[in-house]
């Protein structure tokens, strides 16, 4: 993220078939047993080459990720998620008021990301709310949180997570961020049921920015344990860009990335039939996105989401 108080904004739709995502090229590779991390994204870039071609890259060696950490501060508040074909939310809601609480969950707690992130995130509009004008507002920046547990951090976040789960399906997000900030983590992206916390049910990053320091570009992903693949998006983050993913499950489950309408990349997305992803957008601290900037204020809007799909299991 860009030093100093930025503002992104990020607009999410989440489609019957698919997700729109960035353009850009991939690095994909067979998982191998590899650090893990709650905030479910691996430090998995690629060259920058573009991938013109649907067909998936070859199998070779990269990381996996999966939920993970010590949520002992928020696990037992996740709630078990509705399955429907989709909902949308264009977040219309008067300014400071928070995100409907019919369609999101905010996790609370500090002990994220096998306590390797930096933040606290909050609830009750702290850092997370609705600007008047049509955006999802989420905020991380340097203040000192006591949260449960009596567990003190430098910064504050917000994470918010969709009562609504889907089997396969498609998501679109239109988003803008505010550029790179040392230890900012801002991503969407979509993950297993928290409560079950199981790899194999495997992670789609829409997009998600942090992790490439001087050449920092949007990022899209794909983790599963028999697979791990990505690319950077050939886009400028801090402008509006629509960012999809439909996917499918099963022995021939597949990812399909876009940007603006353009395909990107397609990646295996081999996971049980019968699994359901959840929709997270938060702004990490810390962790993997380095040691933050001492004067960290980085935020990410979203302006809408729509999602689609068939519950899981159907």
């Amino acid at each position: 993220m860009g030093i100093g108080s930025r503002t992104a904004a990020v607009a999410v739709v989440l489609v019957n078939t698919a997700v729109v995502l960035g353009d850009g090229a991939v690095a994909a590779a067979r998982a191998r047993p590899a650090a893990v991390h709650d905030s479910g994204r691996s430090a998995v870039h690629d060259s920058g080459r573009s991938a013109a071609q649907d067909p998936g890259p070859p199998e070779g060696r990269g990381h996996r990720s999966s939920e993970g950490g010590d949520h002992r501060s928020s696990a037992a508040r996740f709630s078990r998620p509705s399955e429907a074909r989709g909902f949308a939310d264009e977040f219309s809601g008067p300014e400071g008021s928070e995100p409907d609480p019919s369609r999101w969950e905010q996790l609370t707690g500090c002990l994220w990301g096998y306590r390797a992130e930096r933040q606290c995130y909050t609830s009750g509009g702290r850092n997370a709310r609705l600007d008047g004008d049509g955006h999802l507002v989420i905020n991380a920046r340097r203040e000192t949180y006591t949260g449960d547990h009596g567990v003190r951090r430098k910064y504050t976040s917000a994470r918010l997570v969709s009562r609504l789960a889907s089997g396969s399906g498609s998501v679109q997000v239109r988003a803008k961020v505010s550029g790179w900030q040392r230890g900012a983590w801002p991503a969407i992206w979509l993950h297993a049921d928290p409560l079950r916390r199981q790899r194999h049910y495997g992670e789609i990053d829409l997009m998600e920015n942090g992790l490439n320091g001087a050449r920092w570009k949007p990022e899209y992903h794909v983790h599963t344990d028999r697979f791990s693949g990505g690319g950077a998006y050939d886009v400028d983050a801090t402008r509006w860009h629509v960012y999809k993913v439909t996917w499918t499950t099963g022995p021939s489950g597949r990812a399909r990335f876009y940007v603006d309408g353009r395909f990107v990349r397609s990646f295996p997305y081999r996971v049980p039939a019968r699994s359901s992803a959840r929709l997270i957008l938060n702004v990490a601290v810390g962790s993997q996105a380095g040691r933050p900037a001492a004067d960290l204020d980085s935020t990410l809007a979203v302006d809408y989401v729509r999602t689609g799909g068939r519950a899981a299991g159907r």
